[in-house]
């Protein structure tokens, strides 16, 4: 019959909002989001926390020749665990200024290590306007060696991509479409409509895959 035309076979189950990362969850935690906004003010801050491997918590509990990509379970509940901590201090324990709502959202790389993007909302007084104010919290420079050797170490060992090259995908005959090796600024310069400028003195050398990464 020309009525039955088109119809599919069996029968079409919509799948509600509590079926996380369906699509009425997704829009049920959008409009959530857009919600707190609306209420308390937009975003002030945005960080980001990703899981890292190598912490004792993860190695301790691997067994003989087993290395961590072998048990994401472990990953996942030690990142969660950390994660919350974070939270906890960010928002109780105000380590960056009263935060009058927060929203965040966990994701994982291909390789299968979770990593989280946080949006807070901070009061009024606490938000950062002032390029000294930000200095403090951001920077696009490295430790110093000596002064904060163990920060540093962290920073080289965890947070540094391959240096910007010829060859790489990112590469144009222009040079780095995203316009790396960034000019030096002495101060972070504040931009309504544009892309940040974060703080980057001229100062330490640091070496990776053989190439002088100038901070």
């Amino acid at each position: 019959m020309l009525e039955d035309e088109g119809h599919i076979d069996g029968k079409r189950i919509i799948l509600p909002s509590t079926f996380i990362g369906g699509t009425r969850s997704i829009l049920q935690l959008y409009q959530d989001a857009m919600a707190l906004v609306k209420l308390y003010g937009k975003p002030s801050l945005f960080i980001t926390m990703t899981a890292n491997p190598r912490w004792p918590e993860i190695k301790d509990c691997l067994v003989s020749n087993q290395v961590p990509s072998d048990r994401p379970d472990i990953i996942s509940r030690v990142f969660k665990m950390k994660l919350d901590t974070l939270i906890r201090d960010l928002t109780i324990n105000k380590r960056l200024g009263t935060v009058k709502s927060y929203v965040y959202t966990i994701e994982f790389h291909k390789r299968g290590i979770p990593h989280a993007h946080i949006i807070l909302i901070l009061a009024k007084n606490s938000i950062p306007n002032k390029s000294s104010q930000i200095n403090t919290l951001v920077c696009a420079e490295m430790p110093h060696p000596t002064q904060e050797k163990k920060l540093f170490e962290l920073v080289t060992t965890t947070m540094l991509h391959s240096p910007c090259k010829e060859g790489l995908q990112c590469w144009t005959r222009f040079g780095c479409k995203y316009g790396y090796p960034k000019s030096y600024i002495p101060e972070k310069l504040i931009c309504k409509d544009a892309y940040p400028a974060y703080r980057r003195r001229e100062g330490h050398v640091f070496e990776s895959c053989g190439v002088h990464l100038y901070k």
